[in-house]
């Protein structure tokens, strides 16, 4: 029914829905951004749309989107969670660990993959702007995972465009793989930052008992 509801809409807004649908998304309101692009997808596979104008759609969405949450988290701090429309979306205690999560770790990194995981794609802009992550970062990395992002998306909606259901099934079980790539290259990126401080802390321990 939701997903019938969606194409109707699909039907008679076009290409605007694809548009808002992600950059709404992307601001940090759970909105199923996604699921609209991988029916966009499919509709291009069956010649309804064509497939670069929804590709340009999407990704545009996703990085306009993305600044917005950016520029409010970095302007309301905190407050963002607070503000009217947006309070009742979240969860303190799901916002509390996100946030120590993005700031012990690397936010460029994250920034990138949480186009694939729909949990981190909501928060990710308004959280960066928050921790005052620097913007060229950010947007250079939001700007790159979100056009891998609908690449993937768009071959799938491509390629199982016969059928819809599995397409939206490949896309969210992708979000899985996409969290696990996550977690293994922050591990990664963890090691190598603590090797570095120890070794820092050696070289430092060496010159002192000279």
């Amino acid at each position: 029914m939701f997903v019938h509801t969606i194409e109707h809409l699909l039907e008679l807004i076009g290409l605007p829905l694809v548009f808002f649908g992600v950059g709404i998304e992307s601001m940090g309101i759970p909105i199923p951004g996604e699921t609209v692009l991988v029916i966009a997808a499919v509709a291009a596979g069956h010649g309804t749309l064509v497939p670069w104008q929804v590709a340009l759609c999407a990704w545009a969405g996703a990085v306009i989107g993305d600044n917005i949450g950016y520029a409010l988290g970095h302007h309301y701090g905190e407050r963002f969670w607070t503000l009217p429309g947006i309070r009742h979306f979240y969860h303190p205690a799901r916002v509390a660990r996100a946030e120590s999560f993005f700031k012990r770790r690397s936010g460029w990194l994250i920034v990138f993959f949480a186009r694939f995981v729909a949990i981190l794609r909501i928060f990710a802009g308004p959280i960066a702007g928050i921790t005052h992550m620097r913007w060229r970062a950010f947007l250079l990395a939001n700007a790159l995972g979100g056009a891998c992002w609908v690449a993937v998306v768009m071959v799938v909606g491509l390629m199982v465009g016969s059928n819809l259901n599995r397409a939206i099934k490949i896309v969210e079980s992708g979000g899985y793989i996409g969290l696990a790539l996550v977690v293994v290259l922050l591990a990664v990126a963890f090691f190598l930052q603590l090797r570095g401080k120890r070794k820092g802390g050696k070289k430092k321990k060496e010159g002192g008992s000279k």
